[in-house]
């Protein structure tokens, strides 16, 4: 797909209108990937290429103007029934009970306790359930048995019934492990899935309904991982829930954890209201010496924290290891760097 990053007046005005979320059928114009960025008939806003223009906002990415429309491109007409996202107690509540209905394969525990490091006792307390050989429309059913409306809540929505008298509640998912991603009081404020088979390059997929009928998006969300004992108080910053999860058990540190190395604009706000006296410790995978987009993103980060005032160390370890979950599964050493 033809795309341009220069005319970015004209592609500004683009930016209020609705844009679709990529997936398998509908691609990103830009990079080609099947996640995280999104595109209407004019704009597309890439989290993986570059532009001139990075998108403002909790969303982030860099906005590029289109030569012509992508041939898969269809208006989305169902948009208003799309429903305003449920408050952030219903939604912990929900998934509680949802999780609650779902039990953990043999498999995944050997998973969870043999390569990430979990004691059977954190799998437990964390929530870790497998996502598997399900039937949605039935644990929709018990939710709404149990007393819940499932309208606006992240990852759920209505179907239309084959026999087309109507619609039933459902949701979509690929196999894996699911668990929760919490915000800073501790509710679950979103769920997200390890792939048993990665899709295309996505390893990781979340609980979400946009443009579904009465769906709601979960957006991108930052997970706020809290370990049992506090040993460092510190707050840590790196890429992804389950590693945030690991991190912060092993550390003994608050561990916020992004969707990816590109979705972190919503981390500085929630520094400074939760955490405004603390040092921060980046702690990116080692591709960002390799990556120019992760190396982009983490230097955006970098410079919004500072700007803020806000102490900022970098972590380093071994970069035979790409991530800090592994590095501190290792037992391999981590030295910190200042960063002005």
């Amino acid at each position: 797909m033809a795309y341009a990053a220069e005319n970015m007046n004209y592609a500004k005005q683009y930016v209020n209108q609705p844009l679709q979320r990529v997936n398998r059928q509908q691609p990103c114009p830009v990079c080609g990937k099947t996640d995280w960025c999104s595109f209407n008939d004019r704009i597309a806003i890439c989290m993986r290429v570059e532009s001139n223009h990075l998108v403002p906002g909790k969303m982030g990415g860099w906005l590029h103007k289109l030569i012509e429309t992508p041939s898969y491109y269809k208006p989305v007409e169902t948009a208003a029934t799309v429903a305003a996202k449920a408050s952030a107690e219903v939604c912990d509540r929900v998934y509680r009970d949802f999780l609650s209905l779902l039990s953990l394969a043999p498999y995944h525990i050997k998973e969870l306790s043999k390569h990430r490091g979990f004691t059977l006792e954190e799998i437990k307390e964390i929530g870790f359930k497998s996502l598997i050989e399900v039937k949605p429309w039935e644990l929709c059913k018990r939710l709404i048995d149990m007393g819940y409306n499932l309208k606006g809540v992240p990852g759920f929505y209505q179907a239309p019934n084959k026999k087309g008298n109507g619609y039933y509640w459902c949701f979509n998912y690929s196999p894996g492990f699911i668990f929760p991603i919490l915000d800073k009081e501790g509710k679950i404020q979103a769920l997200q899935t390890r792939l048993d088979k990665p899709i295309g390059d996505r390893k990781y997929q979340l609980f979400s309904s946009g443009n579904k009928e009465t769906g709601s998006s979960c957006g991108v969300p930052v997970h706020v991982a809290q370990p049992r004992i506090l040993k460092d108080k510190r707050i840590w910053v790196t890429e992804g829930a389950l590693k945030a999860t690991i991190l912060s058990q092993r550390v003994g540190a608050v561990v916020l954890g992004t969707v990816s190395s590109n979705t972190w604009a919503p981390v500085p706000e929630l520094l400074e209201q939760s955490f405004p006296e603390s040092e921060i410790v980046e702690a990116y995978d080692c591709d960002k010496y390799t990556n120019r987009h992760v190396k982009t993103a983490c230097e955006c980060f970098r410079h919004a924290i500072t700007e803020a005032g806000m102490q900022l160390a970098e972590a380093i370890w071994n970069n035979q290891y790409k991530g800090v979950d592994d590095a501190v599964l290792a037992r391999c050493e981590i030295r910190y760097k200042k960063i002005n």
